[in-house]
């Protein structure tokens, strides 16, 4: 058997939960999405687990999948009278992960766990035969959706999964084509990834342009949760690189949906960032600039990627693509802030300088004596430059966000 590892379900026979396998297909590597069931819809054998995490605040890897009767439709009522999914049931896995974090609440006698997930890379299972391997033995336990969706993974199906060497987009691809074939809800949906962010900061000299790096995600607890966040420095450009990849079984009725981008909190002028149209296949980056601040204290602000449904989807409630939202902290850049701080306090002493001091046209600078006034003239230019120079560090040469595809 494998090393405790679980094996986590889906089913997603509500609008509220429906995105929430869109969401772990789509999220980059290393973010945190929180999960929570009932102690009652979790085997045994995990539930002592769990309670050991709780205390102990060790990791275990997670096998991520979804689940459903062959003969559901997306819109369908769940069918929770029925202690098991039927032996002809679909099911697939979508991504790999790790538990970092388990929190245990009791509530009217109730227990609920809440288990934060690290997302990992995706499983290649092609044609789903390592998922119907894993029901199959869990269903001889009685461990699947519709009475238990948190389970120990059977044999060493994880230490395979685990172990594959396959790139991010090979291995999302092929969980799209697992996803998106007939019987499974999905089948019509948009899929798209964010497969990496770079950021690039404003340069200290103008004209010039600064490299990109990688922005690793980063984690604060926040509502009893772990929340992922990326941080910048004001002033910077952050490219969201997008994969594409269209479903099987879509044929010649795709439809073709659009990505909105917005900003929140926004200033008054703002509305939708931007939207897009969606691609069958290949790759888009979105870059938004972040706003100068005035302030020196951390700012806060969210980057909200909703697919936009086509008018022809027949149901309103769900979502046809990924909803994401990227949380993002920003604060002023030290080193560039205290440079134009420094140039204004210089530029100030000039002009003072410049305006006190008596002047002849010509002559030559003495002490005690008349100041010339080419001294006095060149004082107020490099005051002038100083500021000109102390803005730019400090503000946007454009101040309301925006967005663009490139």
């Amino acid at each position: 058997m494998a090393t405790e590892d679980f094996v986590i379900f889906d089913t997603c026979t509500l609008p509220e939960y429906y995105n929430d396998v869109q969401k772990i297909l789509s999220l980059p590597r290393e973010h945190v999405v929180t999960y929570d069931y009932s102690a009652g819809n979790i085997e045994e054998q995990a539930l002592t687990i769990l309670k050991r995490l709780v205390r102990s605040g060790e990791r275990r890897r997670v096998l991520l999948a979804y689940m459903q009767a062959l003969d559901y439709k997306k819109g369908d009522s769940s069918p929770e009278a029925d202690p098991v999914l039927p032996e002809t049931s679909f099911a697939t896995l979508t991504r790999l992960a790790e538990v970092i974090a388990v929190r245990e609440l009791t509530n009217n006698n109730k227990t609920r766990y809440y288990l934060d997930l690290k997302l990992l890379g995706y499983p290649f299972d092609r044609h789903q035969t390592i998922a119907n391997d894993i029901v199959r033995e869990l269903r001889k336990r009685n461990c699947i959706p519709m009475r238990i969706y948190i389970a120990v993974c059977p044999d060493n199906a994880s230490d395979v999964l685990f172990a594959q060497t396959g790139t991010d987009e090979h291995g999302f691809s092929t969980v799209v084509d697992g996803l998106s074939t007939v019987p499974s809800q999905f089948y019509r949906d948009t899929f798209w990834r964010i497969r990496k962010i770079t950021a690039r900061t404003k340069p200290p000299i103008p004209f010039l342009t600064s490299k990109h790096s990688n922005l690793q995600p980063l984690y604060r607890f926040d509502a009893e949760q772990t929340e992922t966040y990326l941080s910048v420095r004001d002033q910077s450009t952050i490219f969201f690189y997008l994969q594409f990849h269209r479903g099987r079984e879509h044929g010649p009725d795709y439809r073709i949906r659009k990505i909105r981008v917005e900003i929140s909190p926004k200033s008054a002028a703002d509305d939708a960032v931007t939207s897009f149209a969606t691609r069958s296949f290949g790759r888009e980056t979105v870059a938004i600039n972040v706003p100068a601040t005035s302030s020196l204290s951390v700012q806060d602000v969210s980057y909200q990627f909703e697919t936009v449904p086509h008018d022809n989807d027949e149901f309103k409630d769900y979502p046809y693509g990924p909803n994401l939202k990227i949380a993002v902290q920003y604060r002023k850049a030290p080193f560039r802030s205290a440079l134009a701080l420094a140039l204004i306090c210089a530029a100030s002493g000039l002009f003072a300088w410049a305006a006190f001091s008596t002047s002849v046209l010509t002559g030559v600078a003495t002490a005690g004596t008349v100041v010339s006034m080419c001294w006095r003239t060149m004082a107020v230019i490099i005051g002038v430059l100083a500021t000109l120079y102390s803005y730019y560090l400090w503000s946007d040469e454009i101040s309301l966000d925006r967005a663009r595809r490139s």
